[in-house]
């Protein structure tokens, strides 16, 4: 009886620690349209921006849809946020991690090379997501703003 009792508790307490663990990382799942006036959006062209996230950690998937240079755009990505290097469809490697409540994803190239970092946080309301990135030929850290549709 005392053993049940003991995986009793050792089994509570296990899944309490992972309840905490999963709770410190915010769950991006939702549709998001950028705020193309609260975001710094001129270098790249983005007019307008709709991202459809589906976010199961540590399974990472987004659609992207919108206007950037005049021309549509239109991008489906998978990734984990578990550190585990995944390829992108465009031959980039993106390595994404949490740091505290924020998901950091690091792109890089075949020889290595870092392409992009970007930095993900989710409002405590739920209600927004501010993305802060730099690419490699703009080492300028660029700021968005995406709200919950």
């Amino acid at each position: 009886m005392k053993k049940a009792y003991k995986l009793f508790f050792l089994l509570t307490l296990l899944f309490a620690a992972a309840a905490l663990f999963a709770a410190d990382h915010p769950n991006f799942t939702g549709k998001w349209k950028l705020n193309v006036q609260r975001s710094e959006t001129s270098s790249s062209g983005v007019t307008e921006l709709l991202i459809d996230v589906d976010h199961k950690d540590p399974v990472f998937k987004y659609t992207v849809k919108g206007m950037a240079g005049g021309q549509q755009i239109q991008e489906s990505e998978s990734f984990t946020t578990d550190g585990k290097p995944s390829r992108g469809s465009q031959g980039i490697t993106v390595t994404a991690s949490w740091d505290g409540p924020a998901l950091v994803a690091v792109g890089t190239a075949g020889d290595g090379s870092m392409v992009f970092v970007s930095r993900l946080t989710l409002s405590e309301d739920g209600k927004t997501i501010a993305r802060v990135y730099t690419q490699k030929d703009d080492p300028q850290q660029h700021h968005e703003i995406y709200e919950k549709q």
